[in-house]
Parts: structure tokens; sequence; C-alpha cells
């Protein structure tokens, strides 16, 4: 009988199962071995094996291990057989007992049962939760003593009773005991397992070794035990850590989003992502996920490191109907099914486009016109992932002279007639000098309008064309009559006294926050500083100042007088000598660091009348190395910057059009635009690249034909940056036709990156991690690998080719961006 004393206790960590011998062994954190053609992290499982994908999985959950080598390979030995005792371990941490395992118990075994001493505590676990009969092994191994029992080769049919047992599918044993099995060499199944086979089989967890011959007696290998494992967690699955099965709501480029658990999690992905479909053993690419289908993701640190389809279903439905109304402010829609009003909602990456694929802005879509919708149908509230419209024509426009309104209707006098317009749900209103006006900042009978019309001939926008708004910048307040809501105001030299009244529509602002006239009472006070707009006698808006941001025009050391002119295009003059300077770029910034044509936020002190902080406006744009969701950190670099930390808890986060985005949407690989306000990134926003080869290139455009073979125009209107090498500037001269480029917008101007050519030797190409090896320029050279997608270009001798048109040795010219190849060009005479 077995010996067993209860020791101290203490609590093993997560000690993964080894189907090696020998030392060094080690858990693979991650699969990295893509760099060297491999799919796991095993020098000794390359890509092809037939059991690659499953070996891969069990070392991402930390089932298997594998160990070192005296020449310093990683090895899993997949074709050695393994030992009963491994068996039973490998059993235990796939069924999550493994933890239970007491190694500080006495545990003592009849003499005909050997076990190691390292795997006592896991065997006596094994008798405990059932995996293995007590009784059963002890008479075998008595039986067989020319063997250790722990040490002795694992059988097949052994290995297959073990198998079901973990999965508590013994019940199924005992029912097919009895049946017939299917392998022409039944007769050699010993019948303590016929039953387990029977089960193991019908269940699809063990194969023959041929399509009609089990083979029980046969040893089993490491690599076939991984298999059945795995093959077995779809009937008994586990929470790894790590793993997380849910559906996929996004792919890009370098991300996956998963909705599990009522909640969307983004998963970067690189070339070192696996991927695999459920009911194949190779490797697929990341273009063959099953967008809004089932998945399982292993993934550490938010990075993606194997993913696997898990069926052919995609949790969508497609309803069609007729358009009634978009409430943009609420995100959804209503449309008219089967006579019935109908709420959608949508999220900032739905896709609309029309009927021929072309992209649309969803308030461009006209009142009543029949769209389709394709909508989830996984989350509480489905939203719509897709909305497909019949193409719609061009909006008209009406001027005149603003009349009035009643909330729906807007009349214009158009000449001596009036003419009156229903308007839009969403309308916009532009007035020059004001930003947020809305329709009730309009002056009846005296401002000349422009309205735009959708198809259903509702007003979108208003624009205002005549409108004289004056600023003062810098006013002081005079006096403040109450009752009759008069405000005496002088400008900056105290002089040009101009008397305006407050009206409803007057738009008063403190530290950035819209007031009442009421909470503003006590504030308007004489000599308190304020920037104020207005129109006749009329406030516009009025702001009690705490700091100017404007363009630096000069700076007068003897007169103490910083010059900056405003957005409004008033100038305000202020002493700085003492002001302390904060620039994102130095360090320990001072006066002498400013430049005229900076653009700057000067921060008052108490009695405003001198500037106490001036920080500099400066963008920069950076390549995202990874996301820190939980500490609001964007590890960033690019060119001239060392890799760092950007720290965005304050920062407003956007898509490049502008929608709001979360810290999650963000990925990694993606770049960004940063504007920072002094040491304080205000803003980031993400940049689409293009990547193409210049077609054609005149003074004031550029023109290239994309990866996609579309043609692109780009015109100089809001300015170039070209970047070549060590040479940037302005001018157009500095791109040739046939040039490679990336192209992204640098905040406002347009940023063209020329590809320069890198001649290396080639030597592979790694299909599944989608990536080209060439051969290291120098023993210290870490970057001889390249990323290449379906748009990545060949060429051989001038003509397009494919990468299989590349043999070892092949000398090739790539052009491409921080190690992703956009053009391979084989070089002549090979």
């Amino acid at each position: 009988m077995t010996l067993q004393f209860a020791g101290k206790k203490i609590l093993i960590g997560a000690l993964a199962f080894s189907l090696v011998a020998g030392s060094g062994i080690i858990i693979p954190s991650a699969i990295s071995a893509a760099a060297s053609g491999l799919t796991t992290p095993f020098k000794d499982v390359s890509s092809g094996h037939w059991a690659e994908k499953h070996i891969a999985k069990l070392a991402l959950q930390g089932i298997i291990e594998g160990n070192t080598t005296t020449s310093g390979a990683f090895v899993f030995r997949p074709g050695e057989n393994v030992s009963q005792q491994e068996a039973v371990l490998m059993a235990l941490r796939f069924a999550g007992l493994d933890k239970k395992a007491d190694q500080d118990a006495i545990i003592g075994f009849p003499s005909s049962f050997a076990v190691s001493k390292y795997f006592k505590a896991y065997v006596t676990l094994a008798f405990q939760e059932g995996l293995l009969d007590q009784a059963e092994e002890f008479e075998l191994a008595a039986k067989d003593t020319k063997l250790a029992w722990g040490t002795k080769p694992a059988a097949r049919e052994w290995v297959t009773k073990l198998l079901v047992r973990a999965i508590d599918k013994e019940a199924e044993a005992v029912r097919l005991q009895n049946t017939a099995s299917a392998f022409s060499d039944a007769a050699q199944i010993n019948s303590l397992y016929k039953g387990y086979v029977n089960a193991a089989s019908k269940l699809e967890l063990v194969k023959g070794v041929t399509t009609v011959k089990f083979e029980p007696k046969a040893n089993v290998t490491r690599a076939s035990l991984a298999t059945m494992f795995s093959r077995a967690e779809k009937l008994f699955p586990v929470a790894y850590e790590g793993q997380v099965n849910g559906i996929v709501s996004g792919i890009t480029d370098t991300s996956l989003t998963v909705f599990s658990s009522k909640k969307e999690t983004t998963y970067s992905l690189d070339s070192g992502t696996l991927f695999y479909h459920y009911n194949t053993e190779k490797p697929i690419t990341k273009e063959q996920l099953l967008e809004y289908g089932d998945v399982t993701v292993i993934a550490k640190d938010g990075k993606a490191l194997y993913v696997e389809v898990q069926g052919d279903k995609q949790y969508t439905k497609t309803i069609t109907g007729t358009l009634d109304r978009v409430i943009a402010n609420e995100k959804k829609i209503y449309v008219w099914i089967n006579d019935k009003p109908v709420e959608i909602f949508y999220n900032d990456s739905v896709a609309v486009v029309d009927i021929e694929g072309k992209a649309l802005a969803l308030s461009a879509i006209k009142r009543d016109s029949q769209i389709s919708i394709v909508q989830d149908n996984f989350r509480d509230t489905p939203l719509a992932l897709k909305i497909i419209a019949s193409p719609q024509s061009s909006a008209a426009n009406v001027k005149g002279t603003f009349y009035g309104t009643d909330g729906e209707l807007l009349t214009v006098m158009d000449g001596s007639a009036l003419v009156s317009k229903f308007m839009a749900d969403t309308v916009t209103v532009e007035i020059d000098g004001m930003s947020g006006a809305m329709v009730g900042d309009l002056i009846k009978e005296a401002d000349q309008v422009e309205l735009t019309l959708n198809e259903d001939d509702q007003v979108t926008k208003i624009k205002v064309v005549n409108r004289n708004v004056k600023v003062i910048a810098g006013a002081q307040i005079a006096s403040y009559v109450y009752d009759k809501k008069l405000l005496t105001v002088v400008d900056a030299e105290g002089g040009n006294a101009q008397a305006l009244y407050f009206t409803d529509k007057t738009k008063i602002e403190y530290s950035g926050n819209v007031i009442s006239l009421s909470s503003a009472n006590n504030l308007l006070t004489a000599n308190r500083k304020i920037m104020i707009s207005y129109t006749g006698n009329s406030i516009v808006s009025l702001q009690f100042v705490t700091k100017y941001t404007g363009t630096l025009v000069s700076m007068n050391s003897a007169a103490n007088l910083m010059t900056v002119r405003l957005e409004s295009g008033a100038a305000v003059s202020l002493p700085y000598n003492t002001a302390y300077v904060e620039h994102p770029a130095i360090a320990n910034a001072g006066l002498s660091d400013l430049k005229t044509g900076d653009l700057l936020t000067l921060e008052l002190n108490s009695n405003q009348d001198r500037a106490a902080t001036i920080k500099v406006h400066v963008n920069a744009q950076y390549e995202i190395i990874s996301v820190d969701s939980i500490n609001k950190m964007l590890r960033v670099k690019n060119a001239a910057t060392a890799a760092f930390d950007l720290p965005v808890l304050s920062s407003e986060l956007l898509s490049e059009a502008g929608a709001k985005l979360t810290i999650e949407q963000i990925a990694a690989g993606a770049i960004v635009n940063v504007s920072y306000i002094g040491k304080q990134a205000a803003v980031v926003k993400t940049v689409t690249a293009t990547y193409g080869k210049v077609q054609s290139v005149s003074a004031n455009s550029v023109t290239i034909v994309d990866l996609a073979g579309k043609t692109v125009v780009y015109n100089s209107s809001t300015g170039f940056v070209i970047i070549e090498g060590a040479s940037q500037g302005t001018a157009t001269s500095l791109l040739t036709a046939g040039d490679y480029v990336e192209v992204l917008k640098d905040g406002i101007k347009t940023q063209f990156t020329v590809a320069v050519g890198e001649s290396r030797v080639f030597t592979s190409y790694n299909a599944a991690s989608g990536q080209i090896w060439t051969e290291k320029v120098t023993d210290a050279d870490n970057r001889n690998y390249f990323n290449v997608t379906s748009s990545t270009k060949y060429f051989s001798n001038g003509n397009a080719a494919l990468i299989t048109a590349f043999k070892a040795g092949d000398a090739i010219t790539i052009f491409g961006f921080r190690n992703h190849a956009i053009a391979i060009v084989k070089q002549p005479n090979q």
C-alpha cells in the first residue's frame, strides 16, 4: 500500500510539464522562433512538422517545456518516447490539477512499483484524483519487473486510458467496453483498455498509426502525446493563463480585437504571432482569420502569440430598410423596416460605403435612401458593422439674409422673396471669429448667409459670409452697469473705450468652462483683463483671461515686452523677463530658445499683467513600439529620438478622422502625430501611412501609384515636407519618378519619405511568419529580416515576379520602412 505522511505544504509555482531528459529546462515566454523559419520555440520542431500546431499551443499554455542542449539549442525532441511518470504529470498539468501535489509528503510505494523521486507526489495525486487505478498499476508493475514503472515508455493503449480519465470520459469508455473495434489489430488491445480506445477513437482524440491499425503496444512519442492532449482540449476546456475564447470583432495589419465576457480587448500582432484553423494542422495566414467568428487567443503582455479559428460561423446578420434619420451625437440611426422604425446603433469603426464600395460620410446619405446594414449579433446591443447605400448626389446651396427660425424651419430673404428650408438633425454653423457657433448666434436681418442643403432639401450647414466680428485681446474692464447689462471696456493701452451690451446669446468663459452672466457678475470688476468679441454694440463672446495662445511676433528685451498674435488676428504684448519656459524637446529651456513664429501659450500671473509660464507648442511624429493600457503610456520612438514612454492619461486621443479613441484602440506599430503644449502631450492622433511609387512630379503636386495600383495625387496647398536620406526640404525636386515613398500627414503638411534601397543577399522566405531573411552584414547585424505582406511588390530583371523566383544567394535591393518591405528587386545577372 502507499505510505503517505503529511509534511509542511509549500505552494508550488507554475511548474509546467517537461517532456525532455537532461538539464537546462526553461519555459518559453513567447514563440519568437519565426526568425529561424520555425513555428514553435523548439529548434528541432521546424515549420511543416506534423505536430507543430499542437506543440506550439501546449508550449504557450505552459503544459510542455523544452531544454537547452550543450550546444545551446533549445529543443523538444518530438520523436523520443514518453515515460509513464512523465505522461502522468502532463495529464495532471493538462487537467489543472498539478498544483495540488504535495511535494513535501513522505511517500512509500511497493518495491515493485518504482517511480523517480520527483514524480512520486504526482503519481500519488493521479491515484487520488482517479486518473490512475492504484491496484491496477501496482499489479501491472509486479508482473513486469524488467523496467521500472515510472521510467517505462508509455504505450499507446495505456496513455489512451490515462487521457480518457483525465477528461472525465470514463463513463463513455465503460459504455463502449464491449463494442467491436474498427481497428484490424483490436485483438492486441488489452481488455483493460478496450473501452478507452473505443471512446478515444469516437471522440477523435486518437487515430490509428495507419487507417486500420492502432498498434496498442507501440510507444508514445513526445509529439504524439502533445497532439493527443491538444485535441482533448475541445472536450475538456481549462482556463490557461493568458488564453481567451471569444469572437473576432476587429482585425487590422497590426492588431486583433476580441469580444469576450461582454467586453472587447485588443491584442497586438506581429511576425511572431501564429495563426491556425481548427480543422487543419498547418498554419494559416492572418488574412484567413474569420472576422466576427469564434477564435482562441493565447496572449502575453497585450500581444497575441497564438490565434486559432474555432469555427466557420460569422455572428452577423444583414438587414435592409429605408433610412429615416441619423442621430450623430447618440451614434444611432433610425431605419424603416416593415413599416416600423428600428433603432440601430453604431460606433466610430463602422464602415459606410455606397454599392460600388466608395466611402461615404454617414451624414451624406439622404433620407429615405435604401440601405443595407451588416450588424453583429453577439453583443447585448448589436452594432452596425457596415452600412451600404446607393450613390448620393452632391448638395445644393441657397444664399440670402438671415430672417429667422422656429427651430425646424430656417428662413432667409433672397432679394425680395422669403425662402424657408427645413433644418437637418445636425446643422453646422460657421461665423468668422466665433468658435462653436450655433443657429442661435445668427443675427436677424443682418447676417448674409450661405446655406448648404442635402438631398432631402434640408439645411446641413450655415455659413455667415458678411458678419464683422471684432476682437479686443488684452482688453480691460472700465465699468459694468448690472441692470443695463452694459459693459465698458478699453483696449490694452487704456484707450479706445467701447460701450457694449450683453445679450442672451453672449458666450462667457472662465478657465475653459462656459458660465452664465449671473455667475460672471462678481468677476466683472474694474481693471480685470478679458478677451472680448463683439458685433455692432452686442457682445458675442467674453473670456476671462488666464492665458493667451498665439504666434510669437517679437521679443523686446529693452521694453521687456513679448508680442504674440492670437488666432483672431489680435496682438497682445506682455512683460516676460521672469517667465519660466517649458519646451517639450529642451530639458532646461530658456527665453533664448524662443523663435519668431513659434506657437506659444502664455500663462498669466495672478494679476494678469505678465507672462508667468511660456509653453512652446511642438508637433512630433512617432512610431508606437508598445501600448501600456493600464498605466496609460505609449512607448514611442522616431528617427531622431530613442524609445521613451509617453504618458497619455490627460491627452486627447483621436483617429485620423478626428474620432475620439481609447488607448486600447491604439496598436503597436501605428504612427501618431503628437501635439505638445510645453511638456504635455495635449493631442495624440493616429496617422495612416500610404505606400507607393512616385509616378510624376511637378512644382505643386506629386502623383504616386499606391501598392493597390490606385493613382493618388497630392497637391501642395498645405505644404510638403520631403525627406530623402539625410536631405530634407519642401521642394518636390527632391523626388524622382520611380522613387518608393511613404506618405504621411505631418500635422498639416504632407510628408514624403523616400525609401533608400538596401542591398542584401537573399537566404530564405517564411510564409507562415511573413518574413524574408538575408545574410548578416556583420556578426552584430540583428535586422537581417524584413516583414512582407500581400501588398509587397517583387521584381526580377525589371519585371514583376513572385517571391518564389528568389533563391538563396540572390543579390537583392529592399525598399521599405522600419523593416517592412514594400518592394524587393532582384539585381541583374542573377
